[in-house]
């Protein structure tokens, strides 16, 4: 279960996301000025200790639809100085570090943990000023794992989303995803 606070954040997450893209080699063809990345939607896995949040950006320049995975933090990740991101400050939170998903130890372990058991993307829940917990925020992707694949030794996640893929259930070793306008299940990660 994910609490998702009505905050002010700066930067705000879709700059931090394009700031990333734009540094990426898979990215290095698309014209972020000419086609600036847009939202989608996002999903998010739950941290047993409730304190690091983990999301995955779905946003899309042009026709291309990409999956950003990012993890926020309060305070340093050691020895992740290369996943590092951005720094952000957040008006409930705090200051946040924030770091590449894959590059997050935490991350890779929900990611496959997800996976392996055929769970589901977290819930999100609206969190008000006084930390009441209120509805169930539903516009958000639904992610689920597809169970095992047995051999493989690692997950990956797909930065470049394909949404004609086909992808079954009954496909062993995957994250698939559907959202508003995505009626069929997209392949969002691998295990390898």
């Amino acid at each position: 279960m994910a609490d998702i606070y009505a905050a002010q954040l700066n930067p705000g997450k879709l700059e931090v996301v394009t700031d990333w893209v734009a540094k990426q080699d898979w990215a290095a063809e698309l014209d972020l000025a000419a086609n600036p990345l847009e939202t989608v939607t996002a999903y998010r896995f739950d941290d047993p200790a409730g304190e690091v949040g983990i999301e995955i950006h779905i946003v899309k320049s042009g026709d291309q639809l990409l999956q950003v995975p990012l993890t926020y933090r309060g305070e340093p990740l050691e020895g992740a100085d290369e996943a590092f991101v951005a720094n952000m400050d957040h008006s409930v939170l705090g200051k946040r570090w924030v770091y590449a998903g894959m590059g997050d130890p935490l991350f890779r372990q929900r990611l496959d943990h997800t996976i392996a058991t055929a769970s589901t993307a977290a819930k999100q829940y609206r969190v008000d000023a006084e930390g009441n917990r209120g509805e169930e925020i539903t516009e958000v992707a639904h992610a689920f794992g597809t169970g095992p694949l047995p051999g493989a030794g690692d997950v990956e996640i797909l930065y470049r989303l394909s949404p004609e893929s086909p992808a079954e259930k009954s496909d062993a070793g995957l994250l698939l995803g559907r959202w508003d306008g995505q009626d069929t299940n997209v392949v969002l990660a691998i295990m390898v």
